[in-house]
């Protein structure tokens, strides 16, 4: 039901786990130039390793509006007691999470299928999730209680809490299959409800992209729980009703935690690393400082070899530099809060436009950081006066190098809205007894509104005909396919498709 799996990378020694996930999410810059690597060619330009990690996808956005201040988007960090802090609390419980036994850590991984209409679970998997339980019913938010998860400082910044979080979710998926095969319906849906609860409370208090994927991950489980209840013959309306009442709670979770998280991406990443890198004229260190993200020291030039010489301008202006990526995320921030439906043109009308700019500018310092060529001294004459010649040099660059995706996170946030809105639809065909248009099921109190399709400006579209009901999203392409797909939609399918049955 989610978005495809990424790609780790390394190069030379290089490489954090963070680092590798991040740039997943970032602009596909000058792909003619990317096409081989070496390690010798990442110590010599270090910025070529964050850029072939990023070759996977499209382009970015931006925003055509002036940038003025930054102070606004920035996201307060004010810690909270512990005793406030449910994450205190579990995290004693979470190594009891995990499975030794691979072949139950297997049945787990099945058990997460909306569509697995197959017998739940064998003797083995019970046995292991009996002492379990009671365990993870202390693992609830309790009133007055939040999650905040460790201060974000940067690309090297551990996240001890989400496959933890992500495995308590599993969890619960499965016993709720079991539950409802047990025939303990009410346990079965507090079960998913409780999931719910974790995935919004994690959205809610997320401060940055690796943060909002993960909960967006446990969403994902949460609402295929919702789905796979949906699709039980044996659902009562009552019960259809309880977990509509559960879903309406999120009509704008999702533009909510994208703002969020973007704000967070500018605090904690965005802002970080502009701050430590350093403060010189040299250009050669400002690169190799950027190629690690700040995370290392300058690799020094080795002896003999043609080098930029030190610009006499300022060649990285960091506050100009961060308040363009302010610039950036505050019309995507702007787009969440007007309408809780994915921006689709902000790709080509922004970002893009801004980034496309600054490669315009800078292609000589874009091939030479690129570049796996031997340098030569005429690229190196034509780098040193484009960066005499241009107004932030490095700061374009970085911005180009280390933009994320806000496109793709965006899409990824409002498929599972989109699930969420088709949720409330079959639940209330569950509750009227049959498939019905809208209008029908607004008119008969099951639905507030006709549920809306966060990748068109109008409703979701839906096939009432009982052999082959379903609810979908034109999805990313916003092109009606007329309900294609299996129901899975794993990947990119022409259209998020839920069937009823």
């Amino acid at each position: 039901m989610g978005d495809s799996g990424l790609i780790f990378y390394s190069c030379d020694g290089w490489t954090t786990c963070f680092a590798a996930i991040r740039s997943y999410f970032v602009h596909k810059i000058r792909l003619d130039l990317l096409c081989k690597v070496n390690a010798a060619d990442c110590m010599r330009h270090p910025v070529t390793l964050l850029l072939i990690l990023a070759a996977a996808l499209t382009r970015l956005i931006g925003s055509d509006a002036q940038p003025s201040s930054c102070r606004e988007l920035l996201l307060p960090r004010v810690e909270i007691p512990s005793t406030d802090n449910a994450l205190f609390r579990w995290r004693p419980a979470f190594a009891d999470l995990f499975p030794d036994d691979p072949e139950i850590a297997h049945q787990l991984d099945e058990l997460s299928s909306p569509l697995m209409n197959a017998q739940v679970g064998d003797h083995a998997l019970q046995t292991w999730l009996a002492p379990l339980t009671a365990r993870l019913a202390e693992l609830t938010v309790h009133n007055g209680e939040s999650f905040q998860q460790p201060p974000i400082n940067g690309p090297e910044t551990p996240f001890p809490d989400h496959q933890p979080l992500r495995q308590l979710a599993v969890l619960r998926t499965a016993m709720m299959k079991m539950a409802w095969r047990d025939g303990r319906h009410d346990a079965a849906l507090a079960l998913a409800e409780e999931n719910l609860n974790l995935a919004r409370t994690l959205l809610v208090s997320q401060e940055g992209l690796i943060p909002l994927l993960n909960a967006t991950g446990i969403w994902q489980l949460a609402l295929d729980d919702v789905y796979w209840l949906a699709r039980r013959p044996n659902l009562t309306p009552a019960q259809a009703a309880r977990l509509q009442t559960a879903l309406l709670r999120d009509e704008t979770l999702a533009s909510d935690a994208l703002s969020r998280a973007f704000c967070g991406e500018l605090t904690f990443f965005t802002q970080v690393v502009i701050e430590r890198l350093p403060r010189t004229h040299d250009v050669e260190q400002l690169l190799s400082s950027i190629g690690s993200l700040g995370m290392a020291p300058p690799e020094p030039i080795e002896p003999g070899s043609l080098s930029l010489a030190p610009a006499v301008n300022e060649p990285f202006d960091r506050e100009a530099t961060l308040l363009a990526a302010a610039n950036d995320v505050r019309a995507w921030v702007n787009a969440f809060s007007s309408a809780s439906r994915h921006p689709r043109t902000l790709q080509r009308t922004h970002t893009q436009a801004h980034l496309t700019t600054y490669v315009r500018e800078i292609p000589a310092l874009l091939q030479y950081a690129t570049e796996e060529v031997p340098t030569t001294q005429e690229q190196v004459t034509s780098v040193d006066t484009e960066i005499a010649a241009v107004e932030n040099p490095v700061g374009k660059l970085f911005l180009i190098i280390t933009t994320p995706n806000w496109n793709a996170l965006s899409v990824s946030l409002f498929r599972r809205a989109a699930q969420r809105n088709a949720l409330l639809g079959l639940l209330a065909w569950r509750r009227l007894g049959r498939p019905a248009s809208w209008k029908d099921l607004v008119v008969a109190g099951l639905l507030a509104k006709p549920p809306a399709d966060p990748f068109s400006q109008g409703s979701l579209h839906y096939d009432p005909n009982p052999k082959n009901a379903r609810i979908w999203s034109v999805g990313i392409n916003g092109v009606d396919d007329g309900g294609l797909g299996d129901g899975e939609n794993i990947g990119l399918p022409p259209d998020f498709t839920w069937p009823a049955r």
